[in-house]
């Protein structure tokens, strides 16, 4: 288990964090531009031709949990049709899968946009390509058992609460909740841990609450757990949650490439959304589940296209959180969605 400090200190953990990964971009020599008045202004914005892309097989990054789920179905069932082959690699959380993006070892990772907006602002050269879900009640959950005693955020205070990462949105939603309500947030022991170690963890009480979504969601709340908080639920619900988002010197290299990505994507998260047997049918295959968890999981809100507005709810989320000072606007860093897929 990885203790890490209190999120009054995750501002500073997160820089340092960054500011290795500029190294490997500067090193791996990124670049691009972008344009104030919105939209990215490499060529895979416009004259893209998803049909014709430069690379047949490229890698995207994620953690392994319901939101990928489309990457697997894009990759089997879209992009044969735009002849690129899709690999995808697992990653404990999304800071891991940025710094893989940035030092080109993926050519896309899905993530969630807090550690975006840091990696960005500190001068990282990234693009939003495709929203992938958005924030929805029921889909990832604050988990307790009984034994703890914690029923809401209050309680939380000295307590081990796991977020998975520290730029996730848990973290930041968390936070943000808490100073809300009058709590300290900086009282909290904070922790990173992946998924997979969720129902362990609390088992043997090594924390006292964690993030927990699909499998790991299940498992815990089969074991008696309580929820103590729904990421998904109001003011949140609707919000851009997480997405795809590749290096601009990826994006301008191979603006093409990325086109049938896109297409791929979003051609996936349509047909998720409008067939919950396909949803089952990858979610017992992708995350190795049993068909009675497919059929209990809350799918997911996956979006066909790249909403800036909701995208910047994050922008004011994070300002909530006490986390963020620098000006952002999501319109200067995402890629629209292609429109001859």
């Amino acid at each position: 288990m990885r203790n890490v400090p209190p999120l009054g200190r995750m501002r500073r953990g997160i820089l340092i964090g960054v500011s290795a990964v500029a190294v490997v971009a500067a090193l791996s020599a990124c670049s691009g531009g972008n344009n104030s008045s919105g939209g990215s202004t490499t060529p895979a914005a416009s004259s893209a031709d998803p049909h014709s892309p430069e690379l047949s097989e490229i890698k995207v990054t994620g953690i392994l949990s319901p939101g990928a789920i489309p990457v697997a179905v894009a990759a089997a069932e879209y992009a044969p049709k735009y002849g690129l082959t899709i690999q995808f690699v697992p990653s404990d959380n999304s800071g891991i899968a940025v710094t893989q993006v940035v030092s080109g070892d993926a050519a896309s990772a899905n993530t969630s946009y807090f550690g975006v907006i840091d990696a960005i602002n500190q001068g990282l050269p990234l693009e939003v390509i495709a929203e992938g879900w958005a924030s929805k009640p029921g889909t990832a959950m604050l988990e307790a058992l009984p034994s703890s005693g914690i029923t809401e955020l209050k309680d939380l205070i000295w307590k081990k609460v796991n977020v998975i990462s520290l730029t996730s949105s848990h973290a930041i939603k968390l936070r943000a909740s808490m100073l809300a309500q009058g709590l300290d947030p900086d009282k909290v022991d904070w922790v990173e841990l992946p998924y997979g170690e969720v129902a362990a963890a609390l088992q043997q009480g090594t924390v006292d609450a964690s993030s927990a979504t699909g499998t790991s969601l299940a498992a815990v709340q089969k074991m008696g757990a309580v929820t103590v908080f729904d990421y998904g639920a109001e003011p949140y619900q609707g919000m851009a949650e997480s997405g795809f988002v590749s290096s601009q010197d990826f994006v301008s290299r191979y603006p093409n490439t990325i086109a049938a990505l896109q297409c791929s994507i979003f051609a996936a998260q349509g047909a998720l959304m409008a067939d919950r047997s396909l949803y089952n049918q990858y979610f017992q295959s992708f995350l190795n589940a049993p068909a009675a968890a497919a059929e209990a999981d809350v799918i997911l809100d996956f979006q066909t296209t790249n909403r800036i507005d909701a995208l910047n709810r994050n922008i004011e989320v994070y300002s909530d959180s006490g986390l963020l000072s620098q000006k952002f606007d999501f319109a200067e860093h995402t890629v629209p969605a292609p429109s001859n897929c």
